[in-house]
Protein backbone atom coordinates (compact mmCIF):
# COMPACT_ATOMS: atom_id res chain seq x y z
CA UNK A 1 0.00 0.00 0.00
CA UNK A 2 0.92 3.50 -0.74
CA UNK A 3 1.86 6.35 1.96
CA UNK A 4 -1.63 7.64 2.96
CA UNK A 5 -4.27 4.66 1.46
CA UNK A 6 -6.95 4.13 3.21
CA UNK A 7 -7.12 0.79 5.66
CA UNK A 8 -10.09 -0.52 7.57
CA UNK A 9 -9.91 -0.46 11.94
CA UNK A 10 -10.25 -3.49 14.08
CA UNK A 11 -9.58 -3.42 18.26
CA UNK A 12 -8.22 -6.49 19.49
CA UNK A 13 -8.36 -6.80 23.71
CA UNK A 14 -5.27 -5.88 25.35
CA UNK A 15 -4.75 -3.36 28.22
CA UNK A 16 -1.21 -2.09 26.92
CA UNK A 17 -0.65 0.08 23.44
CA UNK A 18 -0.07 -2.18 20.70
CA UNK A 19 -0.49 -1.89 17.04
CA UNK A 20 0.01 -5.12 14.56
CA UNK A 21 0.14 -4.78 11.08
CA UNK A 22 0.87 -6.61 7.72
CA UNK A 23 4.96 -6.59 7.45
CA UNK A 24 4.30 -5.18 3.48
CA UNK A 25 3.95 -1.37 5.66
CA UNK A 26 6.95 -1.62 7.79
CA UNK A 27 9.02 0.22 4.84
CA UNK A 28 6.29 2.97 4.42
CA UNK A 29 6.76 3.36 7.99
CA UNK A 30 10.41 3.14 8.41
CA UNK A 31 9.79 0.99 11.81
CA UNK A 32 10.35 -2.58 13.08
CA UNK A 33 7.88 -4.83 15.28
CA UNK A 34 8.72 -3.25 18.84
CA UNK A 35 8.90 0.00 17.70
CA UNK A 36 7.04 2.57 18.98
CA UNK A 37 4.43 4.56 16.41
CA UNK A 38 2.20 7.40 16.96
CA UNK A 39 -1.48 6.71 16.70
CA UNK A 40 -3.34 10.52 16.12
CA UNK A 41 -7.20 10.67 16.14
CA UNK A 42 -8.21 14.08 16.08
CA UNK A 43 -6.32 16.39 18.92
CA UNK A 44 -5.56 12.85 20.49
CA UNK A 45 -2.58 11.05 20.44
CA UNK A 46 -0.67 8.37 21.77
CA UNK A 47 2.47 5.86 21.35
CA UNK A 48 2.09 2.75 20.54
CA UNK A 49 4.23 -0.67 20.25
CA UNK A 50 4.11 -2.17 16.39
CA UNK A 51 4.41 -6.13 15.95
CA UNK A 52 4.15 -6.69 12.03
CA UNK A 53 1.99 -10.24 11.87
CA UNK A 54 1.89 -11.79 8.43
CA UNK A 55 -1.95 -13.03 9.53
CA UNK A 56 -2.99 -9.15 9.71
CA UNK A 57 -4.61 -8.70 6.07
CA UNK A 58 -2.31 -5.78 4.07
CA UNK A 59 -6.08 -3.58 4.29
CA UNK A 60 -6.52 -3.51 8.05
CA UNK A 61 -4.87 -2.47 11.23
CA UNK A 62 -5.36 -3.79 14.64
CA UNK A 63 -5.19 -1.78 17.19
CA UNK A 64 -5.10 -2.82 20.97
CA UNK A 65 -8.36 -1.73 23.47
CA UNK A 66 -5.22 0.18 25.51
CA UNK A 67 -5.20 2.30 22.42
CA UNK A 68 -8.62 2.62 21.62
CA UNK A 69 -9.41 4.29 25.40
CA UNK A 70 -6.57 6.30 24.88
CA UNK A 71 -7.15 7.76 21.72
CA UNK A 72 -10.90 6.14 20.22
CA UNK A 73 -12.54 6.79 22.85
CA UNK A 74 -15.98 6.27 22.59
CA UNK A 75 -15.61 6.71 18.42
CA UNK A 76 -16.98 3.91 16.36
CA UNK A 77 -14.06 2.06 14.72
CA UNK A 78 -16.39 0.54 11.63
CA UNK A 79 -17.24 4.05 10.59
CA UNK A 80 -13.98 5.55 10.03
CA UNK A 81 -10.65 4.41 8.41
CA UNK A 82 -6.89 4.90 9.28
CA UNK A 83 -4.31 6.62 6.67
CA UNK A 84 -0.49 5.53 7.18
CA UNK A 85 1.30 8.57 6.86
CA UNK A 86 4.82 10.02 7.85
CA UNK A 87 5.17 7.43 10.35
CA UNK A 88 1.84 7.45 12.28
CA UNK A 89 -1.36 6.02 12.07
CA UNK A 90 -3.57 8.69 11.65
CA UNK A 91 -7.60 7.63 12.22
CA UNK A 92 -9.99 9.47 10.40
CA UNK A 93 -10.66 12.42 8.72
CA UNK A 94 -12.90 13.57 12.10
CA UNK A 95 -15.12 16.46 11.40
CA UNK A 96 -16.51 18.35 13.99
CA UNK A 97 -19.76 20.40 13.41
CA UNK A 98 -20.05 23.37 16.15
CA UNK A 99 -23.58 24.13 16.74
CA UNK A 100 -25.39 24.38 20.05
CA UNK A 101 -27.23 20.46 20.42
CA UNK A 102 -28.94 19.70 23.76
CA UNK A 103 -29.88 16.21 24.67
CA UNK A 104 -33.59 15.20 25.41
CA UNK A 105 -33.28 12.64 28.05
CA UNK A 106 -36.83 11.21 28.02
CA UNK A 107 -36.75 10.84 24.40
CA UNK A 108 -32.96 10.15 24.12
CA UNK A 109 -32.18 12.11 20.85
CA UNK A 110 -31.64 15.79 20.50
CA UNK A 111 -33.76 18.12 21.07
CA UNK A 112 -35.79 19.10 17.62
CA UNK A 113 -34.51 22.33 16.01
CA UNK A 114 -35.72 23.17 12.68
CA UNK A 115 -31.54 22.83 11.81
CA UNK A 116 -31.82 19.32 12.95
CA UNK A 117 -32.21 18.37 9.29
CA UNK A 118 -30.08 19.84 8.00
CA UNK A 119 -27.15 18.87 10.79
CA UNK A 120 -28.10 14.94 9.53
CA UNK A 121 -27.70 16.07 6.00
CA UNK A 122 -24.21 17.02 6.70
CA UNK A 123 -23.05 14.62 8.88
CA UNK A 124 -24.58 11.91 6.30
CA UNK A 125 -22.56 13.99 2.94
CA UNK A 126 -19.59 13.87 5.36
CA UNK A 127 -19.96 10.56 5.89
CA UNK A 128 -20.17 9.80 2.17
CA UNK A 129 -16.72 11.14 1.43
CA UNK A 130 -14.91 8.93 4.33
CA UNK A 131 -14.94 11.37 6.95
CA UNK A 132 -16.25 10.51 10.87
CA UNK A 133 -18.31 13.58 11.70
CA UNK A 134 -19.93 14.70 14.40
CA UNK A 135 -21.63 17.75 16.63
CA UNK A 136 -20.78 19.32 19.53
CA UNK A 137 -20.95 22.51 21.77
CA UNK A 138 -18.88 24.53 23.24
CA UNK A 139 -19.94 24.01 26.48
CA UNK A 140 -19.02 20.22 26.07
CA UNK A 141 -15.39 20.72 24.96
CA UNK A 142 -12.57 19.18 27.50
CA UNK A 143 -10.08 21.41 26.50
CA UNK A 144 -7.48 20.01 28.85
CA UNK A 145 -8.14 16.18 27.68
CA UNK A 146 -9.00 17.22 23.84
CA UNK A 147 -12.08 15.78 23.94
CA UNK A 148 -15.81 16.34 24.23
CA UNK A 149 -19.08 15.05 24.40
CA UNK A 150 -20.45 14.86 20.96
CA UNK A 151 -23.57 13.52 18.97
CA UNK A 152 -22.97 10.92 16.40
CA UNK A 153 -25.75 10.31 14.02
CA UNK A 154 -26.21 6.69 12.87
CA UNK A 155 -28.87 4.66 11.36
CA UNK A 156 -31.61 7.13 11.52
CA UNK A 157 -30.60 8.31 15.29
CA UNK A 158 -28.50 10.38 17.51
CA UNK A 159 -26.74 9.24 20.07
CA UNK A 160 -23.89 10.71 22.67
CA UNK A 161 -20.35 9.75 22.74
CA UNK A 162 -17.10 10.87 24.35
CA UNK A 163 -14.88 11.61 21.09
CA UNK A 164 -11.25 13.30 20.77
CA UNK A 165 -11.92 16.80 19.50
CA UNK A 166 -12.11 17.17 15.31
CA UNK A 167 -9.24 17.48 13.11
CA UNK A 168 -11.38 20.37 11.70
CA UNK A 169 -14.26 22.42 12.56
CA UNK A 170 -16.97 23.92 10.58
CA UNK A 171 -19.10 26.32 12.64
CA UNK A 172 -23.17 26.24 12.65
CA UNK A 173 -23.68 27.94 15.17
CA UNK A 174 -27.23 30.26 13.88
CA UNK A 175 -28.16 31.74 17.33
CA UNK A 176 -26.49 35.83 17.73
CA UNK A 177 -27.90 35.58 21.54
CA UNK A 178 -25.56 32.58 22.39
CA UNK A 179 -22.49 34.16 20.21
CA UNK A 180 -22.99 37.39 23.45
CA UNK A 181 -22.63 35.54 25.74
CA UNK A 182 -19.99 36.11 27.92
CA UNK A 183 -19.01 32.51 29.43
CA UNK A 184 -19.62 31.30 25.77
CA UNK A 185 -16.84 33.70 24.34
CA UNK A 186 -14.40 32.80 26.54
CA UNK A 187 -14.56 29.42 25.25
CA UNK A 188 -15.02 30.20 21.92
CA UNK A 189 -12.00 32.37 21.91
CA UNK A 190 -10.28 29.47 23.13
CA UNK A 191 -11.51 27.26 20.67
CA UNK A 192 -10.90 29.15 17.45
CA UNK A 193 -7.21 30.02 19.06
CA UNK A 194 -6.37 26.14 19.14
CA UNK A 195 -7.33 25.42 15.59
CA UNK A 196 -6.75 29.00 13.98
CA UNK A 197 -6.92 27.87 9.99
CA UNK A 198 -8.56 24.56 10.73
CA UNK A 199 -12.09 26.43 11.42
CA UNK A 200 -14.05 28.03 9.35
CA UNK A 201 -16.93 30.37 9.01
CA UNK A 202 -16.35 31.12 12.72
CA UNK A 203 -18.50 33.56 14.04
CA UNK A 204 -21.01 35.94 12.30
CA UNK A 205 -20.38 38.99 10.43
CA UNK A 206 -20.90 42.55 12.06
CA UNK A 207 -22.79 44.86 9.37
CA UNK A 208 -20.95 47.35 10.03
CA UNK A 209 -17.51 45.64 9.69
CA UNK A 210 -18.73 44.06 6.34
CA UNK A 211 -19.67 47.65 4.73
CA UNK A 212 -15.85 48.67 6.05
CA UNK A 213 -14.51 45.66 4.19
CA UNK A 214 -15.92 46.14 0.84
CA UNK A 215 -15.39 50.30 1.48
CA UNK A 216 -11.91 49.62 1.94
CA UNK A 217 -11.80 47.48 -1.02
CA UNK A 218 -11.12 49.29 -4.78
CA UNK A 219 -12.62 46.71 -6.09
CA UNK A 220 -16.11 46.74 -4.08
CA UNK A 221 -16.15 49.97 -2.79
CA UNK A 222 -18.60 51.17 -6.10
CA UNK A 223 -20.95 48.28 -4.94
CA UNK A 224 -21.61 49.31 -1.62
CA UNK A 225 -25.02 52.03 -0.47
CA UNK A 226 -23.71 54.77 1.38
CA UNK A 227 -23.72 54.01 4.68
CA UNK A 228 -22.71 55.81 8.49
CA UNK A 229 -22.75 54.15 11.21
CA UNK A 230 -25.19 55.40 14.03
CA UNK A 231 -23.20 57.71 16.57
CA UNK A 232 -25.51 60.48 17.67
CA UNK A 233 -29.95 61.90 16.65
CA UNK A 234 -28.64 64.47 15.28
CA UNK A 235 -26.31 62.67 12.85
CA UNK A 236 -29.40 59.92 12.34
CA UNK A 237 -31.64 63.42 11.34
CA UNK A 238 -29.32 64.69 8.68
CA UNK A 239 -28.91 61.80 6.84
CA UNK A 240 -32.54 60.69 6.72
CA UNK A 241 -33.01 64.45 5.36
CA UNK A 242 -30.10 63.97 2.51
CA UNK A 243 -31.89 60.74 1.57
CA UNK A 244 -35.29 59.87 -0.04
CA UNK A 245 -35.15 56.72 1.34
CA UNK A 246 -33.14 55.62 4.49
CA UNK A 247 -32.71 52.24 6.10
CA UNK A 248 -31.65 51.93 9.57
CA UNK A 249 -30.35 48.50 9.97
CA UNK A 250 -29.36 46.40 13.60
CA UNK A 251 -25.46 45.76 13.14
CA UNK A 252 -25.95 41.82 14.12
CA UNK A 253 -29.65 41.73 13.42
CA UNK A 254 -30.43 38.44 10.73
CA UNK A 255 -33.57 37.89 8.73
CA UNK A 256 -34.21 40.85 8.42
CA UNK A 257 -36.01 41.64 11.66
CA UNK A 258 -35.52 45.11 13.17
CA UNK A 259 -34.74 46.73 9.84
CA UNK A 260 -36.15 50.23 9.33
CA UNK A 261 -37.31 51.88 6.05
CA UNK A 262 -37.73 55.87 6.02
CA UNK A 263 -39.32 57.32 3.33
CA UNK A 264 -39.62 60.92 2.52
CA UNK A 265 -43.18 61.67 1.12
CA UNK A 266 -43.52 63.81 -2.05
CA UNK A 267 -45.79 66.81 0.70
CA UNK A 268 -41.60 66.78 2.63
CA UNK A 269 -43.30 64.56 5.94
CA UNK A 270 -42.04 61.16 6.04
CA UNK A 271 -43.51 57.64 6.59
CA UNK A 272 -41.05 54.71 8.81
CA UNK A 273 -41.70 51.29 8.47
CA UNK A 274 -40.37 48.37 11.00
CA UNK A 275 -39.65 44.74 10.26
CA UNK A 276 -40.88 42.86 13.32
CA UNK A 277 -40.15 39.22 13.49
CA UNK A 278 -44.12 38.43 12.70
CA UNK A 279 -45.14 41.56 10.91
CA UNK A 280 -44.07 45.03 10.24
CA UNK A 281 -45.51 48.10 11.55
CA UNK A 282 -45.91 51.49 9.88
CA UNK A 283 -46.21 55.44 10.51
CA UNK A 284 -46.16 59.22 9.94
CA UNK A 285 -44.28 61.97 11.06
CA UNK A 286 -43.76 65.65 10.37
CA UNK A 287 -40.35 65.92 10.35
CA UNK A 288 -37.04 63.89 10.46
CA UNK A 289 -36.81 65.04 13.87
CA UNK A 290 -40.13 62.91 14.88
CA UNK A 291 -38.62 59.65 13.17
CA UNK A 292 -35.70 60.12 15.24
CA UNK A 293 -37.04 60.76 18.19
CA UNK A 294 -39.93 57.84 18.00
CA UNK A 295 -36.92 55.63 17.36
CA UNK A 296 -35.12 57.11 20.20
CA UNK A 297 -35.24 54.12 22.66
CA UNK A 298 -34.18 51.15 20.07
CA UNK A 299 -31.66 53.57 18.44
CA UNK A 300 -29.89 53.38 21.48
CA UNK A 301 -30.26 49.48 22.36
CA UNK A 302 -28.10 48.39 19.81
CA UNK A 303 -25.43 49.39 17.37
CA UNK A 304 -27.37 50.03 14.05
CA UNK A 305 -26.37 51.80 11.02
CA UNK A 306 -27.94 54.15 8.09
CA UNK A 307 -27.81 53.23 4.43
CA UNK A 308 -29.07 54.72 2.07
CA UNK A 309 -32.18 53.29 -0.27
CA UNK A 310 -31.05 52.11 -3.56
CA UNK A 311 -34.57 52.56 -6.20
CA UNK A 312 -34.63 48.55 -6.26
CA UNK A 313 -36.16 47.50 -9.89
CA UNK A 314 -39.12 45.34 -9.89
CA UNK A 315 -41.13 42.50 -9.98
CA UNK A 316 -44.62 42.92 -10.49
CA UNK A 317 -44.42 46.01 -8.05
CA UNK A 318 -42.56 44.16 -5.47
CA UNK A 319 -38.81 44.91 -4.84
CA UNK A 320 -36.83 41.25 -4.78
CA UNK A 321 -33.03 40.68 -4.51
CA UNK A 322 -30.57 38.05 -5.91
CA UNK A 323 -29.26 35.24 -3.11
CA UNK A 324 -26.21 33.67 -4.28
CA UNK A 325 -24.40 30.63 -2.20
CA UNK A 326 -20.81 31.03 -2.92
CA UNK A 327 -18.70 27.84 -1.50
CA UNK A 328 -15.16 26.27 -1.32
CA UNK A 329 -15.37 22.75 -2.02
CA UNK A 330 -12.33 19.92 -1.72
CA UNK A 331 -9.84 22.27 -4.39
CA UNK A 332 -10.50 25.06 -1.86
CA UNK A 333 -11.64 27.00 -4.81
CA UNK A 334 -14.98 29.31 -4.68
CA UNK A 335 -17.89 27.96 -6.71
CA UNK A 336 -21.41 29.18 -7.14
CA UNK A 337 -23.54 26.20 -5.69
CA UNK A 338 -27.01 28.27 -5.97
CA UNK A 339 -28.34 31.60 -7.07
CA UNK A 340 -32.14 32.72 -6.84
CA UNK A 341 -33.86 35.81 -6.69
CA UNK A 342 -35.96 36.72 -3.40
CA UNK A 343 -39.26 38.77 -4.49
CA UNK A 344 -40.70 40.24 -1.63
CA UNK A 345 -44.13 39.28 -0.74
CA UNK A 346 -46.49 42.11 -1.80
CA UNK A 347 -46.75 45.70 0.53
CA UNK A 348 -43.40 44.28 2.21
CA UNK A 349 -39.58 45.88 1.83
CA UNK A 350 -37.53 42.99 2.81
CA UNK A 351 -37.08 40.17 0.63
CA UNK A 352 -35.92 37.49 3.26
CA UNK A 353 -37.89 34.22 3.12
CA UNK A 354 -38.53 33.96 6.75
CA UNK A 355 -40.87 37.15 5.87
CA UNK A 356 -43.02 35.91 3.64
CA UNK A 357 -40.64 36.28 0.37
CA UNK A 358 -41.07 33.92 -2.57
CA UNK A 359 -37.81 32.03 -4.12
CA UNK A 360 -37.65 32.29 -8.17
CA UNK A 361 -35.30 31.97 -10.72
CA UNK A 362 -32.92 34.97 -11.46
CA UNK A 363 -33.86 34.87 -15.25
CA UNK A 364 -37.64 34.75 -14.85
CA UNK A 365 -37.05 37.51 -12.47
CA UNK A 366 -34.39 39.56 -14.83
CA UNK A 367 -37.32 38.93 -17.87
CA UNK A 368 -40.27 40.66 -15.96
CA UNK A 369 -37.87 43.34 -14.48
CA UNK A 370 -36.19 44.47 -17.47
CA UNK A 371 -37.68 44.36 -21.02
CA UNK A 372 -34.25 44.75 -23.36
CA UNK A 373 -32.37 41.80 -23.05
CA UNK A 374 -29.03 43.31 -23.33
CA UNK A 375 -30.05 44.93 -20.17
CA UNK A 376 -30.72 41.66 -18.86
CA UNK A 377 -27.27 40.12 -20.19
CA UNK A 378 -25.11 42.80 -18.40
CA UNK A 379 -27.24 42.43 -15.02
CA UNK A 380 -26.37 38.34 -14.67
CA UNK A 381 -22.92 39.59 -15.96
CA UNK A 382 -22.57 41.94 -13.16
CA UNK A 383 -24.51 39.87 -10.28
CA UNK A 384 -21.32 37.52 -11.12
CA UNK A 385 -19.07 39.89 -11.32
CA UNK A 386 -19.84 41.04 -7.95
CA UNK A 387 -20.26 38.27 -5.93
CA UNK A 388 -16.79 36.78 -7.15
CA UNK A 389 -15.20 40.56 -6.05
CA UNK A 390 -17.17 40.50 -2.35
CA UNK A 391 -15.86 36.91 -1.35
CA UNK A 392 -12.34 37.69 -2.09
CA UNK A 393 -12.53 41.31 -0.75
CA UNK A 394 -14.47 39.79 3.07
CA UNK A 395 -11.90 36.87 2.92
CA UNK A 396 -8.91 39.31 2.81
CA UNK A 397 -10.18 41.42 5.39
CA UNK A 398 -11.63 39.51 7.75
CA UNK A 399 -8.10 37.35 8.55
CA UNK A 400 -9.97 33.98 9.04
CA UNK A 401 -10.80 30.58 6.36
CA UNK A 402 -14.16 31.02 5.15
CA UNK A 403 -15.86 28.02 3.23
CA UNK A 404 -19.13 29.54 2.17
CA UNK A 405 -20.42 33.24 1.87
CA UNK A 406 -24.69 33.97 1.61
CA UNK A 407 -24.26 37.16 -0.29
CA UNK A 408 -27.23 39.27 -1.09
CA UNK A 409 -27.18 41.72 -4.21
CA UNK A 410 -30.01 44.28 -5.26
CA UNK A 411 -30.36 45.48 -8.97
CA UNK A 412 -31.52 48.93 -9.21
CA UNK A 413 -33.60 50.45 -12.10
CA UNK A 414 -30.89 51.06 -14.67
CA UNK A 415 -29.28 47.35 -14.14
CA UNK A 416 -26.49 48.25 -11.67
CA UNK A 417 -25.49 46.34 -9.24
CA UNK A 418 -25.35 46.80 -5.06
CA UNK A 419 -23.88 44.83 -1.84
CA UNK A 420 -27.01 44.92 0.43
CA UNK A 421 -25.20 42.41 2.84
CA UNK A 422 -23.06 39.53 3.53
CA UNK A 423 -23.59 36.70 5.52
CA UNK A 424 -21.75 33.84 6.94
CA UNK A 425 -24.12 31.52 7.94
CA UNK A 426 -26.78 31.73 4.68
CA UNK A 427 -29.47 29.44 5.84
CA UNK A 428 -29.75 25.58 3.99
CA UNK A 429 -32.75 23.70 4.04
CA UNK A 430 -32.27 19.85 3.44
CA UNK A 431 -34.83 19.80 0.69
CA UNK A 432 -36.50 21.53 -1.66
CA UNK A 433 -40.22 22.18 -2.94
CA UNK A 434 -39.28 24.41 -5.96
CA UNK A 435 -35.94 24.29 -6.73
CA UNK A 436 -33.31 21.96 -7.55
CA UNK A 437 -32.92 19.20 -4.94
CA UNK A 438 -29.34 18.33 -6.54
CA UNK A 439 -28.10 21.92 -5.95
CA UNK A 440 -29.44 21.75 -2.27
CA UNK A 441 -27.71 18.95 -1.58
CA UNK A 442 -24.42 19.64 -3.41
CA UNK A 443 -24.21 22.63 -0.60
CA UNK A 444 -23.64 19.92 2.13
CA UNK A 445 -21.37 18.29 0.44
CA UNK A 446 -19.01 20.81 -0.25
CA UNK A 447 -18.81 22.39 2.97
CA UNK A 448 -17.65 18.73 4.14
CA UNK A 449 -15.55 18.54 1.14
CA UNK A 450 -13.61 21.77 2.48
CA UNK A 451 -13.56 20.52 5.97
CA UNK A 452 -11.71 17.54 4.97
CA UNK A 453 -9.10 19.32 3.09
CA UNK A 454 -8.14 21.82 6.28
CA UNK A 455 -8.23 18.42 8.17
CA UNK A 456 -6.06 17.12 6.11
CA UNK A 457 -3.64 19.86 6.05
CA UNK A 458 -3.43 20.13 9.95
Amino acid sequence: MKDGDQILISVFPHPERLIRLHPSHGPLLSTRSGQSLSVICGLRRTDASVWFDPAVPPNRVFVSSGVSRSVLLGLPVETVNAHLQEGTVHVGPTIGILCNPVWNEKRHTLRWTKQVPALEKLVQAGQRLGAFVYVFGIQDVDFNRGTVLGYVFRNGAWRPAQLPLPDSIYDQVVSRRLERDKKYQAKRARLSKMYANRIFNDGFFDKWKVHEWLWQDRQTRNLVPYSERFTTEGQAIAFIKRHAVTFIKPVHGSLGVGIVRVTREADGSYRYEVRHRTGRTQNRAATAEAVVEALRRRLRQSPHLLQQGIPVARYRERPFDIRIVLQRDGSGEWKRTKMFARVARSGEFTANLASGGEALPVDAVLREAFSAPERRRRARRLIRRAASLVAAAIEQQCGKPLGELGVDLAVDESGSVWVLEVNSKPWKASSTDKGRQDLVDLSFLRPMEYAIRLAQER
